[in-house]
């Protein structure tokens, strides 16, 4: 089931979105609220297939929910509880909480929103989109080279790993790391000589650094547009809001 925005309207929506999301004080819960219901709107709208969202948003979160688990312990502001491990003492901080729970709220959506553009789009359609918001050429032609070929990079590597399994009997910490060193030496060769190779295949093949697709056919050009504004405007009514109750 397809969106009724087109490519460049939802990358424009889940930037603005997110661009507002980030920039919400610590602690404005009700703020951050307001935009968790424009959240789950637009993610409605771009019609991703929730499973696989699910579970793309719950593996992607961990990595700033570890990231922020230090947070608490880490800011000034009035002791709510401490955790006594015997070398040193860890004091938690109702400052600490706040920012770990607004960090955690504001990481949350915006994961939200880049995976449901991620899940509801082709890869080449969303390549095709950053060209139409005028990301440079180049960059758009690294992303698309780094996201099909990196998993040839890691099939080759767990090649050369089984290598050295293979042949290292006595699995010192110096005769393993120095195959290591080779594994990656022969990679990064490999890597360059595959990449001049790819390049000039894709050249033979009129490869000229940009992306053509054939559109689908969405929304109406006018209705596309109000959507837009829609979704542009409301973050930015939110903020105002948010300004003006600071104010």
């Amino acid at each position: 089931m397809s969106s009724i925005l087109n490519i460049r309207s939802k990358l424009i929506i889940t930037l603005v979105n997110i661009f507002f999301i980030v920039s919400v004080a610590a602690g404005n819960y009700l703020i951050l609220a307001f935009y968790f219901l424009a959240t789950i709107i637009v993610v409605l709208l771009f019609k991703p297939k929730f499973k696989q969202l699910a579970k793309r948003v719950s593996l992607v979160f961990l990595y700033p929910f570890f990231i922020s688990i230090f947070i608490p312990f880490a800011n000034e502001g009035a002791i709510v509880a401490k955790i006594d491990l015997k070398v040193f003492t860890l004091a938690v901080t109702d400052n600490g909480l706040t920012i770990f729970a607004t960090v955690l709220i504001k990481s949350f959506l915006s994961i939200l929103l880049l995976a449901s553009l991620i899940v509801s789009t082709d890869e080449i359609e969303l390549l095709h989109g950053l060209r139409k918001i005028h990301l440079p050429r180049i960059i758009v032609s690294i992303i698309f080279l780094m996201y099909r070929y990196i998993f040839l990079i890691v099939e080759e590597s767990r090649t050369g790993q089984m290598a050295i399994k293979s042949r290292v009997f006595q699995k010192s910490y110096h005769t393993v790391n120095k195959r290591l060193t080779h594994v990656m030496g022969n990679l990064f060769i490999k890597s360059l000589d595959r990449a001049e190779n790819v390049y000039r295949s894709m050249e033979s093949r009129g490869f000229d650094g940009n992306f053509y697709i054939m559109e689908k056919e969405t929304a109406a050009g006018s209705l596309n547009i109000v959507l837009l504004l829609i979704f542009i405007l409301a973050p930015m009514s939110i903020k105002v809001i948010e300004l003006t109750s600071i104010i």
